[in-house]
């Protein structure tokens, strides 16, 4: 069994609300234990890795302002789309909507290992990369991104680190599948509603 998969999983499955919107505090615990499985990914991905925990820790401090007011998440970045602060870098907008970018990525990556048991990681992570992250990236970056797909470790040591390989690994691939998919997908649909997948490429 993965651990890390197992809690990344139960993670995600606890940040459903009632309703259409996502936990706070259990959505930014997923962000928190998806940091143990970048890291398994090897120093090439050290930048990903600071990103998303900075994103977090915008969330975060948004959310310690009032706790019971932004329960949901949602609810942080409606009131900053109220204000009219949504489109500046250092909103809680953009946090959310890059953190969501880059958990699509590593997601994707992770399905694309699941689905194919004999692919590279290097090979997944390139996939992944262009059906996610390519899109909002400028040529300079995609150019730097690509090289750091390149260094990845390869599947074997990668899954060594996660865990026993083997047919658990792959259900607990899938358990994470299943939780964090349809998460994703519903910070997706908020976003687009609202009109804040911004186009901007970094």
């Amino acid at each position: 069994m993965s651990e890390l998969l197992v809690r990344l999983a139960n993670a995600a499955t606890d940040s459903y609300s009632g309703g259409d919107g996502v936990l706070t505090a259990e959505y930014l615990e997923t962000c928190r234990e998806l940091l143990p499985i970048i890291d398994k990914f090897g120093t090439g991905f050290t930048l990903i890795r600071s990103d998303i925990s900075g994103n977090i820790d915008r969330l975060a401090a948004a959310y310690g302002h009032n706790n019971a007011k932004y329960r949901d998440l949602f609810a942080i970045i409606s009131d900053e789309v109220q204000r009219g602060g949504q489109e500046g870098k250092q909103s809680e907008t953009n946090a959310l909507l890059w953190l969501k970018r880059a958990s699509d990525f590593i997601v994707a990556l992770l399905h694309r290992l699941h689905d194919d048991q004999q692919v590279s990681l290097s090979a997944a992570a390139s996939d992944a990369y262009y059906k996610t992250l390519y899109n909002n990236h400028t040529w300079c970056t995609s150019a730097a991104f690509v090289v750091v797909l390149k260094l990845v470790p390869s599947r074997e040591t990668f899954f060594q680190a996660l865990g026993t390989p083997g047919e658990q690994m792959q259900q607990d691939l899938q358990k994470l599948l299943d939780a964090y998919e349809p998460l994703l997908a519903r910070i997706q649909k908020f976003l687009s509603e609202h009109g804040l997948d911004f186009a901007t490429k970094v």
